[in-house]
């Protein structure tokens, strides 16, 4: 199994809730008690890059447009993506890291705690219940990056930008986050980044970029956009993925490389493959290939007559 350095980070977390209607957590009509309890211990070096051990012949190195080849074992300090790997934490240090370097417009994809789940659908009150899921994490994520003494109380002004796709704004002086920003909601986040010396975060953005049919429209536009899209660095970046009938994890933790992880019949992530650029679907699919062999990276399909 690969493993990952993680931050060593003791966190408890307690809130209630008092819902009153849609998107209540960013006080509209009727406020929402949210109390955190949060525990950073401070870092007296700093740790080590994260890196990663791919101690198989089986794992390939990417750079750029290359082959696949098989990578050098590297020195890491290491944690598995088991129950006690936290992304909250690890994409809060990521964010420390990066805004300690010079970074201002930070880009986050973090996977959502399930709440109220049935068997058809995670998600049967659509983006409003991803809202829900996602606002703990917010205020978890702005109080670990802007707090430092117990007893300070951070405020931010916080506001819908568009309630039909839960487009959520949080900021202050010192940084501001929108929350599922959308192709729509772009010219608000392009007024925020144009503050000054305060980091802008992007979190789970909802568009889809290099498309034949972009969110961003068409011409001088869509390019304006995009560029502008682009501008952002992605800081940390985890999702699951199903291709040709196996799951895979695609993990990028800042300053960390890009890491495709297949997850086997056990449900432990395995790596295959370690690279400086995003994959893409067809690099993905190739990975499978070469680790699961052209029997498992087939698709079903085909399966059947071998």
């Amino acid at each position: 199994m690969s493993q990952l350095y993680a931050p060593s980070v003791a966190i408890t977390r307690r809130w209630e809730r008092e819902d009153d209607g849609l998107l209540r957590e960013l006080g509209a009509a009727t406020a929402s008690k949210s109390t955190i309890a949060i525990t950073l211990p401070t870092l007296s070096t700093p740790p080590p890059p994260l890196s990663l051990s791919c101690n198989s012949s089986s794992a390939y190195r990417l750079r750029g447009n290359s082959s696949f080849k098989c990578s050098s074992v590297l020195p890491v300090k290491q944690q598995t993506f088991d129950d006690d790997y936290d992304d909250d934490a690890a994409a809060r240090f990521a964010c420390r890291q990066a805004i300690k370097n010079g970074k201002g417009r930070l880009q986050l994809e973090l996977p959502l705690p399930l709440i109220g789940a049935t068997d058809l659908d995670d998600w049967p009150g659509g983006i409003q219940q991803q809202f829900k899921a996602a606002v703990p994490m917010v205020n978890l994520m702005l109080t670990g990056l802007t707090k430092r003494d117990p007893t300070e109380e951070i405020t931010f002004q916080k506001y819908i930008v568009d309630e039909g796709d839960a487009v959520g704004v949080w900021e202050n002086d010192d940084i501001a986050l929108a929350l599922f920003p959308t192709a729509d909601s772009l010219s608000k986040v392009e007024a925020l980044a144009r503050v000054q010396g305060r980091p802008l975060i992007l979190f789970n953005a909802q568009w889809q970029i290099g498309q034949v049919m972009s969110d961003f429209g068409f011409g001088d536009q869509r390019r304006a956009r995009e560029r502008f899209v682009e501008s952002f660095s992605i800081i940390y970046y985890l999702k699951q993925y199903r291709l040709q009938g196996q799951n895979m994890r695609l993990l990028k933790c800042y300053p960390g490389d890009w890491q495709v992880f297949i997850i086997d019949s056990q449900g432990d992530s395995n790596c295959a493959a370690v690279t400086m650029h995003r994959p893409s679907y067809n690099e993905m699919e190739e990975i499978l290939k070469k680790q699961m062999g052209p029997k498992e990276g087939n698709n079903w399909f085909s399966r059947l007559f071998q």
